[in-house]
């Protein structure tokens, strides 16, 4: 064993003490530790436990003190917290939360098109230039990453097409329908697979300004919806029934005038 070096086997393989460590005073530090940690778990040690011999109440009977003790003896008295309910704010609110939620799906599946896109490319590009049994192989394996990258496209642009013009703009079906049409052009070079990116890029833009727009029409029917609410409150006090002592009350006015 080299000098200044534990035996193998007081730390796990591969660790030791930093340079300089008095190896001695090391070990007898970590026997002391150790002895101290089983002291605790020694029933005929003052420290087990910390000394505390006190048993934990089991079935209910008490509250332990450091869950309140006695002034929490009655716990199974106090009132069920009731459920949260999220506000309705009507259909018009549901219908452009699932129709942002909806372009945001989109905006992910456009921003991954170009992996499927660049692999028919690729798979393009080396079918080109072989010959043979090679070519046939290939040829195979391009028809299959063309048949995915049409099904990513399909996947990726038909529920945003299919959208109504209340939530999409002009720009985005327009842009949406750019990524399916070119998508599907046999590419051969990086130049125009690069132009074909920035395609993507800028359906991404007019679907992230559509989703702006739904966020403010979202805000304002909520803003009607509360000030709706705050506005029944009053009328329905006033609608109220009168209560005894207001019917005793006017009753009173009544004699007092005859």
């Amino acid at each position: 064993m080299a000098p200044g070096q534990l035996p193998r086997g007081i730390l796990p393989d591969g660790i030791q003490p930093p340079p300089g460590t008095d190896i001695m005073e090391f070990c007898r530090q970590l026997a002391e530790s150790g002895a101290e940690f089983a002291e605790q778990f020694d029933r005929t040690s003052e420290k087990y436990h910390g000394g505390l011999t006190t048993p934990v109440p089991m079935g209910g009977g008490r509250v332990p003190e450091s869950m309140g003790g006695e002034a929490a003896a009655g716990w199974r008295a106090l009132p069920e917290a009731p459920l949260a309910i999220d506000q309705d704010f009507g259909p018009e609110y549901h219908a452009a939360m699932a129709a942002h939620k909806r372009l945001g799906d989109c905006k992910k599946a456009i921003s991954v098109l170009n992996k499927p896109v660049e692999m028919a490319m690729r798979l393009r590009v080396q079918y080109k230039g072989a010959e043979g049994q090679a070519k046939t192989a290939l040829e195979s394996r391009l028809k299959g990453a063309e048949n995915d990258r049409n099904g990513a496209l399909s996947a990726a642009t038909e529920t945003i097409l299919n959208m109504g013009d209340e939530d999409i703009s002009e720009r985005t079906r327009d842009c949406v329908q750019d990524v399916y049409t070119r998508g599907q052009f046999h590419f051969e070079d990086k130049e125009t697979f690069g132009e074909y990116m920035q395609v993507l890029q800028r359906a991404n833009q007019a679907i992230f300004a559509d989703q702006k727009k739904l966020l403010e029409r979202i805000k304002a029917i909520k803003k009607a919806a509360k000030a709706d609410q705050q506005q029944a409150v009053p009328a329905a006090v006033a609608e109220a029934p009168a209560g005894p002592e207001a019917t005793a009350t006017a009753g009173g006015a009544a004699a007092v005038a005859a």
